[in-house]
């Protein structure tokens, strides 16, 4: 769970007439553009959500657009700041509530260009104020790739978004959207002493550098391009596939699969590609996608009463670093 929260308040929206209302044509969503752009994480909290116990384990609350709140809201937002939260605002925020940080308000000007520039600036001049009060999980050199983090035990997976634009010649002529993507460079940083680090699309280890406490992972990005990289603890060297040697038409067989480092199953949800064929070539059924939760992952197939005889392949191939593991079961009569 993200520990930086943003507030969309349901009061102020029914008594000031703010907030989003679903989508970011509003202070509020330019203000979660502004979060984005700073590398923070931020997760979206309703009221009803923020008085059941929803500030544990944040570290940051952004307010935009939050004119009115209930008392109850109030106290819970002022008990969060006493104990150490840090709480950032507009100059619109609820008198009860003093803010940390003030974020000048802002109207965008119509053009795309200059509004992105000034949203850019904000997000600076926060990530300046907040690098000596907050620490962050993840984040990117450059502004115009946006990161976030998810978490299963041990490892991260940290997708990376390409925002970065131009105009182009559908509506860029009016300035109101850059709609061509271009390509970018960034360095991920991650805080992390040492980790293997995946690159889950193209199922490849990419290389990384230790440097005071964070890794380094450089990265190009093509237009509207994005990368989701998974960083274990531990390598991944072997993919074992566990199946019986021989069947009968109607049997239900396990297939299991583990992905390990040599030893034991990888801290992780390892995703795989599983082909099973018949002796004539063709995929079955349950050929597809699959997640190894914990690196394991066990598929329970039915032969069917009429399916061919003879020796059928079962391959298993780990998608972070491209391994593959191959059995053969014998299905007689």
């Amino acid at each position: 769970v993200s520990d930086v929260v943003f507030l969309e308040s349901f009061t102020s929206q029914m008594f000031s007439r703010r907030g989003t209302y679903g989508w970011n044509h509003s202070w509020a969503g330019d203000m979660y553009h502004v979060l984005m752009y700073a590398q923070l994480q931020p997760r979206v909290l309703y009221e009803q959500s923020l008085l059941n116990n929803g500030l544990a384990g944040a570290k940051v609350l952004v307010m935009a657009d939050c004119d009115v709140l209930t008392e109850s809201a109030v106290r819970t937002i002022q008990q969060f700041q006493a104990a150490g939260g840090l709480v950032i605002g507009d100059a619109k925020v609820c008198p009860a509530i003093t803010p940390d940080l003030v974020i000048p308000r802002f109207s965008r000007s119509k053009q795309a260009d200059q509004d992105r520039q000034q949203l850019q600036t904000a997000a600076a001049e926060l990530r300046s104020w907040l690098d000596s009060r907050y620490e962050r999980a993840v984040q990117s050199t450059n502004p115009d790739v946006v990161t976030r983090r998810r978490r299963f035990g041990t490892t991260d997976y940290v997708f990376a978004v390409n925002d970065r634009r131009e105009f182009g010649s559908y509506v860029g002529g009016y300035g109101l959207v850059m709609e061509d993507g271009l390509p970018a460079e960034t360095t991920l940083l991650v805080n992390r002493n040492a980790a293997s680090v995946y690159d889950l699309r193209r199922g490849r280890e990419l290389p990384s550098e230790a440097v005071d406490g964070q890794l380094r992972v450089p990265l190009q990005l093509g237009p509207c391009d994005g990368q989701l990289l998974m960083f274990t603890d531990r390598p991944i060297r072997q993919v074992q596939l566990q199946t019986p040697d021989a069947a009968v038409p109607g049997d239900q067989i396990r297939l299991q699969v583990a992905v390990t480092d040599g030893q034991q199953a990888i801290d992780a949800v390892v995703p795989l590609q599983v082909r099973i064929v018949d002796p004539e070539g063709t995929e079955a059924e349950f050929t597809g996608y699959y997640a190894a939760a914990n690196g394991k992952a066990v598929i329970e197939f039915d032969f069917a009463s009429n399916d061919r005889l003879g020796v059928w392949q079962i391959q298993a191939t780990e998608l972070a670093s491209g391994k593959t593991a191959t059995s053969y079961v014998r299905l007689r009569e």
